[in-house]
């Protein structure tokens, strides 16, 4: 093995391990819609109303509910497929997802575009793509 591919791939080890840190940090993350989801309860049971003013309508803590609900759905889903994507780099498998994967995160500034970068850049150099199976 020479040199430079012995580096290249050492950085895609490390690129994975980010891809892990990265990942926790998005399901961490997620946990800021149950605040959401808390507040929401809070309006539809009726504990938010005040004896001074009208009592808050249902409708609005239901929405609070769903926005709540999606964000940590979405948050968690992300933050899985950034694991997966991290695994899929170690094992040297799965080339296509890792690439989709990482291009998603591009859009996540500013931690998940630098993540997303690096993996593209190493996903895209030959001697890394020759590595993958598929």
């Amino acid at each position: 093995m020479s040199e430079v591919r012995k580096q290249d791939s050492d950085l895609l080890s490390v690129v994975s391990i980010f891809h892990y840190v990265l990942g926790g940090f998005q399901m961490l993350i997620s946990l800021a819609g149950f605040v959401y989801v808390v507040v929401g309860v809070l309006m539809v049971t009726g504990a938010m109303d005040s004896a001074k003013g009208e009592p808050l309508p249902p409708e609005l803590g239901w929405i609070f509910v769903v926005i709540g609900v999606v964000f940590v759905l979405i948050f968690i889903t992300i933050g899985l497929f950034t694991i997966k994507t991290g695994i899929n780099m170690r094992k040297r498998r799965n080339r296509t997802l890792c690439m989709v994967i990482d291009s998603i995160l591009c859009m996540m500034v500013p931690f998940g575009t630098i993540v997303g970068i690096f993996g593209l850049v190493l996903l895209t150099k030959p001697e890394i793509s020759d590595e993958f199976e598929g």
